[in-house]
C-alpha cells in the first residue's frame, strides 16, 4: 500500500477505518499516540465493529496495535485508556490479556500503569452491595514505549507541594533521618533543605473528576439525541501530552470522538491527527480534527 507523507494528514478531517488509514501513514512518523478505543460490549456504534465481545477484544485490537507500533518513532509512546467489565459475575480479564499481548507479541514496553480515578463516579447497581463488589471508580491508562528510550517531562505535570513539604523546602523540618522512618521503612531527612523543583511527583494515580455535563458540546449532543457521549476529560489527555511529548511533536488519536486529544494538543502547541465518527455512531474510524472536544469513546 502506497504511503503518504505525514504532513498530508495534518489539519484534515478523515473518516475511514482506523486500521486502513494508519496503513497509509509512514513508518516512524508519530511521536505520541493517546487514545481510548471502544470498550467491550459497552456501546453500539451502528457498524460492524459496533460492540466487541470481551472474548474477541484482543483479536480485534491487535492488528490496530501493530500499525500503532509501526508508525511510532523509536522514542515514541502509546498511552491506552481502557476499562474492563463484569461478565458472568466476575471481572473479565480482556484488559490484562490485551496488555500482555501488546508487550509479548507487538513489542511494546510497559513504562507505567496509571490509574485514572474519577471521584465523581455516580452510584450504580453495584453501589447497593448486592453484587459483592463496590462500584468501579477508576480506569486504566497504560503508558507503553516502542523503544528502549522515550520522551518524558516531569515539570509540566508536577502537583503543588503539600504544606508539610513546604516546611522542608524552607529547612524547617523536625528531627533527623532516623526519627522520620515511614511504615514502609523509607526514611526522610528533615534536617536538610530540600530542593524546590516547582512541585512534587504526581505519582501513578491521576485524580480527575469527569463532571463536564452541561457544556456546549453536551448540549449539542442532546440536540442530536445522543444521550451518553462518554468523553474523557481534557486534563487526562493533557497529562500525557505534556509529559510524553514536546512542542511541535505529532500526537495521534486513532479512536477520536469529538476531539479532546486534539483540543489539548492544539492548546499545548503540538501537531495532531484524529479520526471522526459521524454523529458519534461509528467505531474504527480515523479523524484528523481541528478543534472541539472529545466524545463517543465506546463506553
Amino acid at each position: 500500500m502506497a504511503r503518504k507523507s505525514v504532513e498530508s494528514f495534518l489539519g484534515k478531517f478523515i473518516c475511514g477505518d482506523c486500521e486502513e488509514v494508519m496503513r497509509k501513514i509512514p513508518d516512524s512518523s508519530i511521536d505520541l499516540v493517546v487514545t481510548s478505543p471502544p470498550y467491550a460490549d459497552k456501546r453500539d456504534y451502528g457498524s460492524a465493529d459496533g460492540t466487541i465481545p470481551p472474548d474477541e477484544y484482543v483479536k480485534w485490537f491487535m492488528p490496530k496495535a501493530k500499525q500503532i507500533h509501526r508508525i511510532l518513532k523509536d522514542d515514541g509512546s502509546f498511552v491506552l485508556n481502557i476499562s474492563d467489565k463484569v461478565v458472568d459475575n466476575f471481572q473479565h480479564l480482556y484488559v490484562f490479556e490485551l496488555l500482555m499481548n501488546l508487550c509479548k507479541k507487538t513489542g511494546f514496553h510497559l513504562v507505567r500503569d496509571y490509574i485514572w480515578y474519577n471521584p465523581a463516579t455516580p452510584p450504580n447497581v453495584y453501589s447497593r452491595g448486592g453484587y459483592g463488589r463496590t462500584k468501579k471508580s477508576h480506569e486504566y491508562c497504560f503508558w507503553l514505549a516502542k523503544g528502549e528510550t522515550w520522551k518524558f517531562n516531569m515539570d509540566p505535570i508536577r502537583k503543588p507541594y503539600s504544606r508539610d513539604m513546604q516546611k522542608y523546602l524552607q529547612g524547617k523540618g523536625k528531627g533527623d533521618r532516623n526519627q522520620n522512618t515511614r511504615p514502609s521503612t523509607h526514611n526522610f531527612d528533615c534536617e536538610k533543605t530540600w530542593t524546590n523543583n516547582g512541585g512534587s511527583d504526581p505519582g501513578s494515580v491521576i485524580e480527575i473528576a469527569n463532571t463536564s455535563s452541561n457544556d456546549y458540546f453536551i448540549k449539542l449532543c442532546k440536540e442530536q439525541q445522543i444521550a451518553h457521549p462518554a468523553r474523557f476529560p481534557e486534563k487526562l489527555a493533557e497529562f500525557f501530552i505534556l509529559s510524553g511529548s514536546n512542542e511541535g511533536d505529532i500526537v495521534l488519536d486513532p479512536f477520536s470522538g469529538s476531539g479532546t486529544t486534539a483540543a489539548s494538543a492544539q492548546r499545548n502547541h503540538r501537531h495532531w491527527m484524529h479520526r471522526y465518527k459521524p454523529r458519534l455512531l461509528q467505531t474504527g474510524n480515523f479523524t484528523i480534527r481541528t478543534r472541539t472536544n472529545r466524545a463517543g469513546r465506546g463506553r
